[in-house]
């Protein structure tokens, strides 16, 4: 704790509104445990996205023991969360203020705007998904056909669920999250063992016949739709853990928050991979009626929903701080309240207007464009700064004292570094809305999810051992002609 910091009392308790935003957690005030850390994080990883990227892997044409080892290596990206999650801890702030440093002061604030863009596309998913949740089961109890107006009441449930949440803060997150990690984990565990006894495996080996010399880049398209989703935390994950006492050890928050995320998450991709092969899944919720009991259909249709929930509220939580990172000032709930109102309008519209599949693959498209490399830089600063960053210089916007502000407001290591890396994974991106230069010239391998964060990181880390070593000739020069 600093000593010059004002602790604020019970300022994050559960069912009251928490004080502190985008800024500082002093000692004093964090009140987070590392077995709090492993049910959120479980709770945050049980819902359907995992589902429907492992069921879209499939699509791809690889036969299910490849599609399986999609699975692993692209759920293997969570060892980047992990690690930017002991920045945050060392730190006591969100993602969307300590990139600063890398960035700059105005440097960061399309990464902050792009961050909340992102937590809104993903609020809309999950809204989406607890939506035709919540229809499957107006059907289950008879009142089928419901209509416009199922959606409506579907969506505001939804947001008074969520939003309500939300708005009250960490604590309150971390209340609820318990319970959804047990139940929501739990009635997944049962439906999972019922649809794996259904699968016809040898059939689900071979059903597959990709064109020669495509198996290899197709793996790696299908790890590249599995790896979005670890990487979508690349810009917020960290942010939930950075309640923990800054003394906490570096590999217990690692492996806390790594075991807690890769594991539900690969069983679920697995899952939806594996359903995949018995039907069409373009429709998660419906997709599995067929092949289980109706009492555990409506076991599974209570998951679903919980599942999105779970995972809204904390990305209804990181969007208002990333708001308030922007410079909407207002209190955190306050911003969080805007968000939800933004994120529901959105949701509307895809239910009511857009095909959601299309939706979907467009915006795994374009996010890892920018998620990947924007995680690179702030990882590789905070590891080369060892998580120590000033908390007032960080909020500061004093020119010439703040020294965060960089050139004119942006830090050229952090800007060029996360355009290199977005260069990078455009040029070696396969998806629905383009093919990069590279990506076609290798048969259509997707490299970008490895590439836009790797490229960035080193190009990042390259220009600070470059500005470090001009900087001690500099200073031998100095002394050398003052001598």
């Amino acid at each position: 704790m600093r000593d010059d910091e004002a602790i604020i009392t019970r300022s994050n308790e559960a069912f009251s509104t928490e004080v502190r935003g985008f800024d500082h957690i002093p000692e004093a005030e964090r009140n987070m445990t590392l077995p709090q850390v492993d049910l959120f994080w479980v709770a945050n990883s049980v819902n359907l996205f995992s589902f429907a990227l492992g069921a879209l892997a499939v699509a791809q044409g690889l036969p299910l023991p490849l599609v399986l080892a999609a699975c692993l290596i692209g759920c293997l990206v969570y060892v980047f969360v992990a690690v930017g999650s002991i920045i945050s801890v060392r730190a006591g702030l969100p993602v969307s203020t300590l990139s600063r440093a890398a960035f700059g002061i105005r440097g960061n604030l399309i990464n902050a705007l792009l961050s909340w863009v992102s937590s809104v596309a993903f609020e809309v998913i999950n809204t989406v998904f607890g939506v035709e949740a919540l229809l499957a089961l107006f059907d289950v109890m008879g009142w089928s056909n419901s209509g416009a107006f199922g959606k409506w009441l579907a969506v505001v449930l939804q947001l008074i669920l969520c939003g309500g949440i939300a708005v009250l803060g960490h604590a309150t997150m971390v209340w609820f999250q318990r319970f959804f990690a047990v139940f929501v984990g739990g009635a997944l565990i049962m439906v999972i063992g019922v649809a794996s006894g259904r699968i016809d495996w040898a059939h689900a080996v071979a059903h597959a016949a990709l064109p020669a010399g495509a198996t290899f880049p197709t793996l790696l398209t299908a790890c590249a739709i599995i790896a979005s989703n670890p990487l979508s935390f690349l810009f917020n994950g960290a942010d939930w853990v950075r309640y923990l006492p800054t003394a906490t050890p570096s590999t217990k928050v690692f492996w806390h928050v790594f075991a807690s995320s890769f594991i539900p998450c690969f069983v679920l991709a697995v899952a939806g991979a594996i359903s995949a092969t018995l039907g069409d899944m373009s429709d998660p919720v419906a997709g599995l009626k067929p092949f289980m009991p109706g009492w555990l259909f409506i076991v599974y249709i209570f998951a679903v929903i919980g599942g999105s929930m779970a995972n809204n509220v904390p990305t209804y939580y990181s969007s208002g701080l990333a708001l308030q990172a922007m410079g909407l000032k207002v209190h955190r709930s306050v911003a969080t309240v805007a968000d939800v109102i933004v994120s529901t309008a959105i949701a509307l519209y895809i239910l009511f207007v857009r095909d959601f599949s299309t939706a979907l693959n467009d915006f795994i498209a374009l996010l890892v464009v920018w998620v990947g490399p924007f995680g690179g830089v702030w990882i590789c600063d905070g590891l080369l700064r060892r998580g120590n960053i000033d908390w007032r210089a960080v909020h500061s916007r004093e020119r010439a004292g703040g020294c965060y502000w960089g050139w004119h407001g942006f830090n050229p290591a952090g800007c060029s570094a996360l355009l290199a890396g977005m260069v990078a994974a455009a040029l070696t991106m396969r998806s629905p809305l383009y093919d990069g230069l590279i990506a076609t010239a290798l048969g259509g391998a997707d490299l970008s999810w490895l590439l836009g964060l790797s490229v960035s990181a080193m190009v990042y880390a390259a220009v600070n051992l470059y500005q470090d070593r001009r900087a001690k000739t500099r200073g031998r020069d100095t002394v050398s002609v003052n001598a």
